[in-house]
Formats: C-alpha cells, structure tokens, sequence
C-alpha cells in the first residue's frame, strides 16, 4: 500500500490539463464517463480509499493506459481508478448488489480456467460459442454481448518446467517464457513459433507452469486472485530471475504486468522482474545492437499495415517489432497509429461495452479497410491477441503476430 504522503505528491504532481482526457479513448465515445483526471486525481482528493456511492463510471475505464502514457508529469491514473474500483467492488459485495455482474467478472477473469475447458475439447466448444442460442443465453444470463469476438480454443502450448535443470550461464543460454492465456490456450501456435525462433538464435527456452498473469482477473473485480497469482508465478520464476536468465513474452499486456505490477509485490524476486522481462522484440533488437542476433534472413516479399496496442506503447520500448521486421529484405510494414482498437482485454466482451468499445476501434478500422482498399497492404500484424481478435472483427482483414513474418525469414515456417 502506498503512504499517504505517497498518494499525495501524485495528486500534487496533476496539472488539471486534461491531456489524458483528451486523448482517453473511451472519453471520446461516452460524453457521461468523467475521463481519467476526473475519476483520477480529481476525484481521489475527496475519495482517498473510501468508495462513494453512485461512482458508477469506474467501470467504464477500459485500462488501455493511454492516459499514463499521455500524462505529461508521470501520474499513475490508473492506479488510482483501479484503487476506487477495488474499494467499490468490495462495498458492493458487503451489500450484496450486482450478483449477475459480479458472477460475469469471475467468469471473465478467469481466461486461464476457460482456456483449460475450452482445450479439452476445442473443436466442440468453438462450435458451441457460435450457436446463435448459447450467444443470447450467455448474453441475457452473463451480460457477455452476443455480438462481440470471443476467441477460438486450439491444441495448448506444452509446458517445460526444467526440474532438474540449472538456471544460468552454467546451462547455456536460457530464457524464460512467459506465454500469457491467449498464447498458452487459444493460440499456441504463436508460442511455438517463437520457441523456435529463440532456438535458431541459440537460446534454450523454458516454459514453467504458469498461472494467468493477473491482468484480466484484477479488470473484472478478482484483485486479491490476481495478487496470489503474482505472487505463484514470480516463484516459479525466482531461481531464473537469480540467475540472470531473462523472462520473454510475446503477450503485451503480460509484459506490461510483469514490469509494472509485479516489481510491487511484496517478495524478494519482485525486485528483479522488472529489468530482467522482455517483449520478445524489445529482447531481439538488444541482441541485434550487441551484434548477437543471427542476421540470415531470406526475402520475404510482403506488406502489412501494423497496429500498436495500447500496452505495449504503455512500456515506452517504442515499436521494436518495426525495427526487427525493417531488418528483413522485399519486408513492407507501414504503421497506422490509428488509436486504440476497443477491445481492451475483457471489456468490448461485455453486453454493454460492445457497441462502445466499437465506436473506440472505429478509427482503426476505418485505417485498415483504407488501407486494404488502396492497396498499401494486405493483412495486418500486432502482437496482441486481443487487438488481433478485433481487428478481425471489425474488418475481416487476416491479421497475425509480427514473430510469423521473422520465423518465415528465418525459414522456419513457410506460409
């Protein structure tokens, strides 16, 4: 918990001008949500840990982190919502309200227990999830929209925990993956791939048991789960993270977990995970300006239009995935920054988000479909699942992860 005098020198450090509100992308659909300052700074000078009644818009902020990312003077904004949202959600428990929401954010919290179902049986339960009638049961029963993207369950991605294994330069070189639920369950075809990349530039990869980072549990209410699930995966972590062994994910709202929310936990391997993870572009491009990434890329005559999801801007690495795709001959990438694209995780999955978290990804549609149209690209990449997900929804143009260009350049896979 932060000290008082803590919480008061961010409030202090608030200016009041609005530049978060301004770029807030949820802000720019609903003229009823307060925007990040009002809900923020503002309202934590009455609110200081005390829930008031009737805050009803602390739901609406979707977490993207646009306005940490825009602040000027570094206020955690977020923070402070999540904070309020916390106490709200706990004040609501203690009366007994919202039961049906409630149940719908266990449900949507945990993407890790949904994985492992939808795995069992995955042909099964896609088809499931695209009858017309279980859509509107889950709607009417859950408030989960009948009409957003839920994502397709595959063949999982095999765990390696190492047992037995050393941790270290003794071993060889070594990371850790971190893979996150979407990769892990519902497209582990990603995490293949990207063992193997790791494996063609000479690193042996380690993929322990994980639990869900935390990140969609605290978005739906469950913080105290979320914490414990920290505090799981950080010691599965901690003789790697003691060894110096660098923790890789292709996920960006994992990565944002690990380097913004674990380093606060109260364990001693907290204090290493956030300088030693790593998208795995952040982690190639150090290698390539160290002269160690393997530069022996085929042509790959291509052009994609590129999207970058708010939390991967949210961990200022810039766009390293650019950089590493630029490197690959006859390779055509062409940023769009065309804002958020709406999804944020769980929230365009609820009934009434769904048309407001498309309003959001307007913007970024329009720029796809332009794009397609004209014929500057043909499919779109972003290392986002989620984003991917919408992307696809909102367009129907085929969008995939960045790392399947570099794995096709490297000649590991050949679509």
């Amino acid at each position: 918990m932060d000290s008082i005098n803590e919480i008061a020198a961010r409030l202090d450090a608030c200016q009041k001008c609005n530049v978060c509100t301004a770029q807030c992308p949820v802000a720019k659909v609903n003229p009823h949500f307060r925007g990040p300052k009002g809900l923020g700074p503002d309202m934590e000078r009455f609110r200081r840990g005390q829930f008031i009644p009737g805050e009803t818009t602390l739901d609406d902020c979707s977490n993207c982190k646009t306005c940490e990312v825009t602040c000027p003077s570094g206020v955690k904004i977020t923070e402070m919502i999540l904070a309020a949202r916390r106490a709200a959600q706990k004040s609501s428990q203690k009366n007994g309200l919202g039961v049906k929401l409630r149940l719908r954010g266990y449900v949507l919290g945990r993407a890790e227990y949904l994985g492992k179902l939808g795995v069992i049986w995955p042909l099964m339960a896609n088809q499931a999830l695209k009858i017309k009638l279980m859509r509107v049961a889950l709607d009417k029963g859950l408030a989960i929209s009948q009409y957003g993207p839920l994502p397709a369950y595959g063949r999982p991605l095999e765990v390696t925990p190492g047992k037995g294994e050393k941790a270290g330069a003794a071993a060889g070189k070594q990371v850790v993956y971190f893979p996150g639920c979407y990769t892990r369950y519902n497209e582990a075809d990603t995490g293949r791939i990207m063992i193997k990349i790791l494996e063609h530039i000479g690193y042996k990869t380690i993929v322990p048991n994980f639990h869900c980072c935390g990140l969609p549990l605290e978005a739906n209410g469950q913080f105290d789960q979320a914490q414990k699930n920290g505090l799981y995966n950080l010691e599965l972590m901690r003789p790697y993270l003691e060894a110096g062994v660098p923790v890789i994910t292709s996920c960006t709202s994992c990565g944002l977990k690990l380097k913004e929310d674990y380093p606060k936990l109260p364990v001693a391997a907290a204090q290493l995970i956030g300088a030693q993870s790593y998208d795995l572009f952040e982690f190639l491009w150090q290698l390539y300006e160290n002269g160690e990434l393997p530069l022996d890329f085929r042509e790959v005559k291509a052009s994609f239009g590129y999207h970058l999801s708010c939390h991967l801007k949210a961990q200022g690495i810039g766009t390293p995935a650019l950089r590493i795709l630029g490197l690959i001959p006859g390779m055509n990438v062409r940023n769009l920054d065309a804002g958020c694209c709406g999804l944020s995780g769980s929230y365009g999955f609820k009934a009434e988000k769904y048309a407001r978290s498309m309003k959001i990804g307007s913007a970024l549609f329009e720029a796809v479909n332009v794009g397609v149209e004209h014929g500057d690209f043909q499919g779109m990449l972003t290392e986002c699942g989620v984003c991917k997900v919408q992307i696809q929804h909102g367009t129907a143009v085929p969008t995939e992860h960045p790392l399947r260009i570099l794995a096709r350049a490297y000649r590991i896979i050949d679509d």
